[in-house]
């Protein structure tokens, strides 16, 4: 029975009630003030008795769906333009009900007087830009771009100032056939049968608004607030926990662990909801309420991004043929962030504008930060582009033996601030990368084959015979030698006469170049020249000494020299 009163009561309300069911993607007229006026008090009268009727939640689905067109053909009416896009729908809802009870209390020219379509014409076929009902600041604005050109809305300035009007006239008595206390109905009412069931068991107390909400609405709130921040904060220390020591604690684990902070966005836009449609909080503190949340989802699918864009580079550099501390290996890491970073930035920049901070704004703000960072961390950005250039030129690569500066060793790591060498020492050098990327550097891991140079003195008072002797001697050994390489044939000559010795040069060249065992061979070449020079009774000659005695009076005494 009461379903049957209501759709009588729809009946009556709108006379054109047939033609939107069979038309129900009919917008609502707005083609003048007058229009405007009547599709908006008419479609909050359908709203007005659903709401009051069923609450916020229906069972119904043409109840629904008429539900539905009535908030669209409402919200078609308020020009929003000029509220940030994400709070848009919640002004405009909350514009609409304070301006239903604002002409429901105050007296409106009869519907003649109001301009039609044909009045708001001027006689060179231009459109008069508004109209304003009389003794009120209440305007009807021509919307000049868009879609909805041409056609006549509230005015941006009677959208925001609604709730400012609705105060000023809540003094006064509702006319005859008002729809009462919509405000608020509409502002009180929960979302759900089960939350209105337990609010209706309230105290009045509890039901009763403080500084625009009801009490039960705070406490809602508070709760709902709390339980977010508990539940985020369990979710990312879960995910930071699992992602603990990177890729080389185990790959697909610090990739699922990504899991957790996507699952994280979720609970501030689940919170969104609830605050919005369950415990239906309104104003200025819906507005703060959703900016901040929104925030928090900007943020942290930022932080999703750049861990995804982590995690990417980590399972490339997984693959069989990649060294995971190769020079590509860091080369595709720090694209894959880049990546990762140009895309957080895009999603900061989409963000703002959604939250309605202007984009010049963003990029002032992005250009202050960037410049101070960039005070900051001179040396970090320094040694950022450094393992670009590194990564870039590849002069080396990890495992490989290099000399830079007064360092020699095996490379370790190449890192986005700093090359770790271990030193053939043991001990580990750690380079920043920007003295790398302008330091010389020589590579002995990519030497083709090891060059050895060595210089014999022979007896200064050897024989000529005993000298070529010696000559033959070497270039036998070396004659076809391990490692010997045809483009590379040794060399051995008497090389220069010295003060107390004659110099017996010889160099070869030993492929491929394995430093341990070019050592054993160099041992053994050694020895067989010792037996034979042995064997052939040639001497080699011992370094002369200059012996110098510093008597105890400080006089340097040194011997005659000949």
């Amino acid at each position: 029975m009461r379903r049957i009163i209501l759709f009588l009561f729809l009946s009556v309300s709108i006379s054109a009630l047939g033609e939107e069911l069979e038309y129900p993607l009919l917008p609502a007229d707005t083609s003048s003030p007058r229009a405007t006026l009547n599709s908006f008090m008419e479609n909050c009268d359908i709203a007005y008795e659903l709401l009051r009727k069923e609450g916020r939640s229906f069972e119904n689905k043409e109840l629904v769906l008429e539900a539905q067109r009535a908030v669209r053909r409402i919200m078609r009416c308020m020009d929003v333009t000029e509220i940030a896009e994400f709070r848009q729908d919640n002004a405009a809802k909350e514009a609409a009900v304070a301006l239903k009870e604002v002409l429901d209390r105050i007296e409106i020219p009869k519907e003649k007087n109001i301009p039609d379509r044909e009045s708001m014409t001027n006689e060179d076929g231009t459109m008069i830009e508004k109209w304003t009902i009389p003794h009120t600041e209440i305007t009807f604005k021509l919307v000049k771009t868009g879609p909805l050109e041409g056609t006549y809305q509230f005015s941006p300035n009677t959208v925001d100032r609604a709730v400012e009007f609705m105060g000023r006239v809540e003094h006064l008595d509702y006319k005859k056939g008002a729809t009462e206390g919509f405000s608020n109905i509409y502002l009180t009412s929960p979302g759900n049968d089960w939350l209105a069931d337990k609010v209706a068991r309230l105290p009045g107390s509890m039901r009763a608004r403080k500084h625009g909400q009801a009490t039960w609405q705070w406490v809602g709130l508070a709760g709902v607030i709390l339980l977010m921040v508990f539940v985020m904060a369990a979710l990312y220390y879960t995910g930071r926990r699992l992602s603990r020591g990177g890729a080389e604690a185990g790959l697909w684990r610090y990739v699922l662990a990504l899991i957790f902070p996507i699952i994280a966005i979720t609970i501030p836009v689940q919170a969104q909801s609830v605050i919005t449609n369950e415990l239906v909080i309104s104003g200025t503190l819906l507005y703060i309420i959703n900016f901040n949340l929104s925030l928090i989802i900007l943020f942290a699918g930022m932080v999703v991004i750049l861990g995804i864009g982590r995690r990417v580079g980590e399972v490339i550099v997984s693959a069989p043929n990649i060294a995971s501390h190769s020079v590509d290996a860091q080369l595709i890491r720090v694209m894959t962030r880049l990546v990762g970073f140009s895309a957080a930035i895009i999603l900061l920049l989409q963000g703002g504008k959604h939250l309605g901070i202007p984009l010049s704004s963003l990029l002032a703000g992005a250009g202050v930060v960037g410049m101070a960072l960039a005070l900051s961390a001179q040396d970090l950005l320094k040694n950022v582009f450094g393992s670009i250039m590194l990564i870039m030129d590849k002069p080396f690569a990890v495992g490989e033996r290099i000399k830079v500066k007064h360092y020699d060793g095996i490379v370790e790591e190449v890192g986005l601030r700093s090359t770790k060498i271990r030193l053939l020492n043991g001990h580990q050098a750690v380079i920043p990368n920007e003295d790398m990327a302008k330091t010389d550097i020589e590579n002995i891991g990519r030497r083709l084959f090891i060059r050895r140079v060595s210089e014999i003195p022979l007896s200064i008072d050897i024989s000529a015979a005993k000298a070529k002797k010696a000559v033959e001697i070497v270039e036998g050994l070396l004659d076809n030698h391990e490692g010997y390489n045809p483009d590379f044939p040794p060399r051995v000559w008497l090389n220069d006469f010295e003060r107390d010795h004659l110099e017996l040069k010889m160099i070869y060249w030993y492929h491929p170049p394995e430093y341990w065992a070019f050592t054993v061979h160099a041992d053994q070449v050694n020895r067989q020249i010792l037996e034979g020079f042995e064997a052939a009774g040639i001497t080699i000659s011992l370094p002369a000494f200059t012996t110098k005695v510093d008597d105890q009076s400080g006089l340097l005494l040194v011997p005659p020299q000949d």
